[in-house]
Protein backbone atom coordinates (compact mmCIF):
# COMPACT_ATOMS: atom_id res chain seq x y z
CA UNK A 1 0.00 0.00 0.00
CA UNK A 2 1.44 3.38 -0.99
CA UNK A 3 2.19 6.00 1.65
CA UNK A 4 -0.29 8.42 0.05
CA UNK A 5 -3.09 5.86 0.37
CA UNK A 6 -2.20 5.21 4.00
CA UNK A 7 -2.27 8.93 4.77
CA UNK A 8 -5.58 9.37 2.93
CA UNK A 9 -7.24 6.60 4.92
CA UNK A 10 -5.90 8.04 8.17
CA UNK A 11 -7.15 11.52 7.27
CA UNK A 12 -10.64 10.16 6.63
CA UNK A 13 -10.71 8.25 9.92
CA UNK A 14 -9.48 11.30 11.84
CA UNK A 15 -12.19 13.47 10.25
CA UNK A 16 -14.88 10.86 11.04
CA UNK A 17 -13.70 10.81 14.64
CA UNK A 18 -13.54 14.58 15.08
CA UNK A 19 -16.70 15.49 13.16
CA UNK A 20 -18.81 12.56 14.41
CA UNK A 21 -19.58 11.71 10.77
CA UNK A 22 -19.05 7.95 10.28
CA UNK A 23 -17.80 6.45 7.04
CA UNK A 24 -19.66 3.78 5.10
CA UNK A 25 -16.31 2.23 4.16
CA UNK A 26 -12.87 3.46 3.34
CA UNK A 27 -12.63 4.22 -0.40
CA UNK A 28 -11.20 1.41 -2.52
CA UNK A 29 -8.05 3.39 -3.31
CA UNK A 30 -7.11 3.52 0.40
CA UNK A 31 -8.82 0.41 1.76
CA UNK A 32 -6.51 -2.02 3.63
CA UNK A 33 -6.23 -5.47 2.13
CA UNK A 34 -3.81 -6.92 4.68
CA UNK A 35 -3.02 -6.61 8.36
CA UNK A 36 0.18 -4.74 7.51
CA UNK A 37 -1.86 -2.16 5.58
CA UNK A 38 -4.32 -1.80 8.47
CA UNK A 39 -1.58 -1.33 11.07
CA UNK A 40 0.11 1.31 8.94
CA UNK A 41 -3.19 3.22 8.67
CA UNK A 42 -3.72 2.86 12.42
CA UNK A 43 -0.25 4.26 13.16
CA UNK A 44 -0.79 7.14 10.74
CA UNK A 45 -4.13 7.91 12.39
CA UNK A 46 -2.53 8.10 15.83
CA UNK A 47 0.18 10.38 14.42
CA UNK A 48 -2.34 12.72 12.75
CA UNK A 49 -4.33 12.89 15.99
CA UNK A 50 -1.17 13.83 17.86
CA UNK A 51 -1.97 11.12 20.39
CA UNK A 52 0.13 9.17 22.86
CA UNK A 53 0.12 5.37 22.68
CA UNK A 54 -1.18 4.40 26.13
CA UNK A 55 -1.31 0.71 25.31
CA UNK A 56 -2.93 -1.90 23.12
CA UNK A 57 -5.91 -4.22 22.82
CA UNK A 58 -5.01 -7.65 21.49
CA UNK A 59 -7.09 -9.00 18.63
CA UNK A 60 -7.27 -12.22 16.69
CA UNK A 61 -4.95 -13.71 14.12
CA UNK A 62 -5.00 -12.04 10.69
CA UNK A 63 -2.60 -13.05 7.92
CA UNK A 64 -0.89 -15.36 10.40
CA UNK A 65 -0.04 -12.55 12.85
CA UNK A 66 -1.56 -11.23 16.07
CA UNK A 67 -3.62 -8.13 15.36
CA UNK A 68 -3.93 -5.23 17.76
CA UNK A 69 -5.53 -1.86 18.32
CA UNK A 70 -3.85 1.15 19.88
CA UNK A 71 -5.32 2.61 23.08
CA UNK A 72 -5.13 6.41 22.85
CA UNK A 73 -3.85 8.33 25.83
CA UNK A 74 -6.76 10.78 25.79
CA UNK A 75 -9.26 7.90 25.89
CA UNK A 76 -8.00 6.26 29.07
CA UNK A 77 -10.48 6.97 31.89
CA UNK A 78 -10.36 6.17 35.56
CA UNK A 79 -13.19 4.13 37.04
CA UNK A 80 -15.97 6.45 38.20
CA UNK A 81 -15.54 8.85 35.28
CA UNK A 82 -18.24 10.06 32.90
CA UNK A 83 -18.20 9.85 29.12
CA UNK A 84 -20.56 11.51 26.63
CA UNK A 85 -22.66 9.10 24.59
CA UNK A 86 -22.01 11.31 21.55
CA UNK A 87 -18.33 10.41 21.68
CA UNK A 88 -18.96 6.64 21.68
CA UNK A 89 -22.44 6.27 20.16
CA UNK A 90 -22.17 2.51 19.60
CA UNK A 91 -21.92 2.14 23.40
CA UNK A 92 -20.46 -1.35 23.15
CA UNK A 93 -19.34 -2.54 26.58
CA UNK A 94 -16.99 -5.39 27.46
CA UNK A 95 -15.86 -6.45 30.94
CA UNK A 96 -12.16 -7.28 30.89
CA UNK A 97 -9.14 -7.99 33.05
CA UNK A 98 -6.19 -5.99 31.76
CA UNK A 99 -2.55 -5.40 32.58
CA UNK A 100 -0.26 -2.45 33.22
CA UNK A 101 3.46 -2.88 32.66
CA UNK A 102 5.50 -1.92 35.72
CA UNK A 103 8.75 -2.18 33.79
CA UNK A 104 9.89 -2.05 30.19
CA UNK A 105 9.80 -5.00 27.82
CA UNK A 106 12.34 -3.57 25.37
CA UNK A 107 13.05 -4.73 21.83
CA UNK A 108 15.20 -7.87 21.68
CA UNK A 109 15.84 -10.88 19.49
CA UNK A 110 14.95 -13.51 22.09
CA UNK A 111 11.27 -14.21 22.69
CA UNK A 112 9.81 -13.23 26.04
CA UNK A 113 8.44 -16.01 28.25
CA UNK A 114 5.14 -16.11 30.11
CA UNK A 115 6.97 -15.87 33.43
CA UNK A 116 8.84 -12.77 32.29
CA UNK A 117 5.66 -11.01 31.25
CA UNK A 118 3.85 -12.07 34.45
CA UNK A 119 6.66 -10.56 36.50
CA UNK A 120 6.41 -7.29 34.57
CA UNK A 121 2.71 -6.49 34.95
CA UNK A 122 -0.05 -5.71 37.44
CA UNK A 123 -3.66 -6.66 36.67
CA UNK A 124 -6.85 -4.66 37.14
CA UNK A 125 -10.56 -4.81 36.22
CA UNK A 126 -11.53 -2.76 33.19
CA UNK A 127 -14.27 -1.83 30.77
CA UNK A 128 -13.52 -1.55 27.10
CA UNK A 129 -15.91 0.81 25.34
CA UNK A 130 -16.21 -0.29 21.74
CA UNK A 131 -16.84 2.48 19.23
CA UNK A 132 -16.46 2.81 15.49
CA UNK A 133 -15.81 5.41 12.85
CA UNK A 134 -17.93 3.39 10.39
CA UNK A 135 -21.69 3.53 10.01
CA UNK A 136 -22.05 -0.28 10.03
CA UNK A 137 -19.84 -1.77 12.73
CA UNK A 138 -20.82 -5.41 12.25
CA UNK A 139 -20.79 -5.13 8.45
CA UNK A 140 -17.30 -3.64 8.29
CA UNK A 141 -14.53 -6.17 7.52
CA UNK A 142 -12.27 -6.87 10.49
CA UNK A 143 -9.16 -5.59 8.70
CA UNK A 144 -10.81 -2.18 8.25
CA UNK A 145 -11.78 -2.17 11.94
CA UNK A 146 -8.11 -2.75 12.79
CA UNK A 147 -7.23 0.35 10.74
CA UNK A 148 -9.68 2.22 13.00
CA UNK A 149 -7.69 1.36 16.15
CA UNK A 150 -9.62 -1.90 16.28
CA UNK A 151 -12.83 -0.04 17.16
CA UNK A 152 -11.46 1.30 20.43
CA UNK A 153 -13.65 4.05 21.84
CA UNK A 154 -12.35 4.42 25.39
CA UNK A 155 -10.84 2.29 28.10
CA UNK A 156 -11.92 2.42 31.74
CA UNK A 157 -9.29 1.49 34.32
CA UNK A 158 -10.17 0.04 37.71
CA UNK A 159 -7.96 -0.29 40.79
CA UNK A 160 -4.82 -2.42 40.67
CA UNK A 161 -5.09 -5.93 42.13
CA UNK A 162 -1.72 -6.71 43.77
CA UNK A 163 -2.68 -10.34 44.47
CA UNK A 164 -3.74 -11.06 40.88
CA UNK A 165 -1.28 -13.95 40.44
CA UNK A 166 -3.14 -15.93 43.12
CA UNK A 167 -6.50 -15.57 41.30
CA UNK A 168 -7.90 -18.13 38.88
CA UNK A 169 -8.41 -15.97 35.81
CA UNK A 170 -9.27 -18.91 33.57
CA UNK A 171 -12.75 -19.00 35.16
CA UNK A 172 -14.09 -16.18 37.29
CA UNK A 173 -17.47 -14.89 38.41
CA UNK A 174 -18.30 -11.72 36.50
CA UNK A 175 -21.24 -9.30 36.56
CA UNK A 176 -21.98 -6.64 33.98
CA UNK A 177 -24.67 -4.10 34.86
CA UNK A 178 -26.27 -1.22 33.00
CA UNK A 179 -27.85 0.83 35.76
CA UNK A 180 -29.99 -1.60 37.77
CA UNK A 181 -30.19 -4.06 34.89
CA UNK A 182 -27.93 -7.10 35.24
CA UNK A 183 -26.82 -7.97 31.71
CA UNK A 184 -24.39 -10.74 32.56
CA UNK A 185 -23.98 -12.64 35.84
CA UNK A 186 -22.11 -15.88 35.46
CA UNK A 187 -18.83 -17.71 35.90
CA UNK A 188 -17.05 -17.15 32.64
CA UNK A 189 -13.78 -18.22 31.06
CA UNK A 190 -11.38 -16.12 29.06
CA UNK A 191 -11.38 -16.78 25.28
CA UNK A 192 -7.64 -17.61 25.38
CA UNK A 193 -7.84 -19.67 28.56
CA UNK A 194 -5.87 -17.07 30.54
CA UNK A 195 -5.71 -13.35 29.68
CA UNK A 196 -1.93 -13.26 30.03
CA UNK A 197 -1.40 -15.61 27.06
CA UNK A 198 -2.50 -13.09 24.39
CA UNK A 199 -0.46 -10.43 26.20
CA UNK A 200 2.61 -12.61 25.77
CA UNK A 201 1.83 -13.06 22.08
CA UNK A 202 1.60 -9.32 21.54
CA UNK A 203 4.71 -8.55 23.57
CA UNK A 204 6.57 -10.87 21.23
CA UNK A 205 5.22 -8.98 18.22
CA UNK A 206 6.12 -5.62 19.72
CA UNK A 207 9.64 -6.73 20.72
CA UNK A 208 10.40 -6.74 17.00
CA UNK A 209 9.35 -3.09 16.84
CA UNK A 210 9.57 -0.59 19.73
CA UNK A 211 8.82 -2.93 22.60
CA UNK A 212 6.58 -2.04 25.56
CA UNK A 213 7.28 0.73 28.05
CA UNK A 214 6.54 0.84 31.76
CA UNK A 215 3.10 2.38 32.35
CA UNK A 216 1.57 1.13 29.10
CA UNK A 217 -1.58 -1.00 29.23
CA UNK A 218 -2.61 -4.20 27.51
CA UNK A 219 -6.06 -5.76 27.37
CA UNK A 220 -6.66 -9.15 25.85
CA UNK A 221 -10.34 -9.96 25.53
CA UNK A 222 -13.73 -9.90 27.17
CA UNK A 223 -15.29 -12.24 29.71
CA UNK A 224 -18.82 -11.05 28.89
CA UNK A 225 -18.95 -10.61 25.13
CA UNK A 226 -20.05 -7.35 23.56
CA UNK A 227 -23.19 -5.78 25.08
CA UNK A 228 -24.76 -2.46 24.13
CA UNK A 229 -25.61 0.11 26.78
CA UNK A 230 -27.95 3.12 26.60
CA UNK A 231 -27.26 6.75 27.50
CA UNK A 232 -27.94 7.87 31.04
CA UNK A 233 -26.84 4.58 32.64
CA UNK A 234 -23.93 3.64 34.86
CA UNK A 235 -22.01 0.68 33.48
CA UNK A 236 -20.40 -1.56 36.09
CA UNK A 237 -18.13 -4.54 35.43
CA UNK A 238 -17.30 -6.54 38.56
CA UNK A 239 -15.17 -9.64 39.06
CA UNK A 240 -15.28 -11.85 42.16
CA UNK A 241 -12.37 -11.11 44.50
CA UNK A 242 -11.00 -8.72 41.89
CA UNK A 243 -12.92 -5.49 42.16
CA UNK A 244 -14.95 -3.50 39.68
CA UNK A 245 -14.78 -0.69 37.15
CA UNK A 246 -17.59 1.80 36.45
CA UNK A 247 -18.36 4.47 33.89
CA UNK A 248 -21.34 6.82 33.65
CA UNK A 249 -22.80 7.42 30.19
CA UNK A 250 -23.95 11.02 29.91
CA UNK A 251 -26.92 11.57 27.55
Amino acid sequence: MKDASVDKAATLLVAARRLHEPLKRLPEDCRPATLVDALRIQAATVKQLGERIAGWKVGGIIDGQVSYGILLGSRILRSGSTIAARDVPLLGMEAEIAFRFSRDAPPRAKAYTLDEVAASVIAFPAIEIVATRYSDYLGTPVVERVADCMSSGAFVVGEDVPHWRTCDLTHIAVTLQFGDDVVVQDVRGHPAGHPLKPALDLVNVLRMENGVRAGQLMTTGTYTGLNFATPGKRVRAAFAYFGAATIDIAP
